[in-house]
């Protein structure tokens, strides 16, 4: 199975009145090769994060 390089994941936004929304920071950066990264931001969910982790590492659990 092929893996795509990068994966883009969007999430619907919703609109919030007058309250100002975080912005996103780069939380870490794993290298998982010679010329590939992932970064994984602050404001990623739980279950992606585990599900990208997942598939980085193909011995996790």
């Amino acid at each position: 199975m092929d893996k795509q390089d990068i994966v883009k994941v969007e999430m619907p936004h919703k609109v919030r009145s007058a309250a100002p929304q975080a912005t996103a920071t780069k939380a870490v950066q794993l290298r998982v090769g010679q010329n590939k990264s992932v970064i994984i931001y602050n404001k990623a969910s739980g279950y992606i994060v585990d599900a990208l982790l997942k598939v980085v590492f193909d011995d996790a659990h």
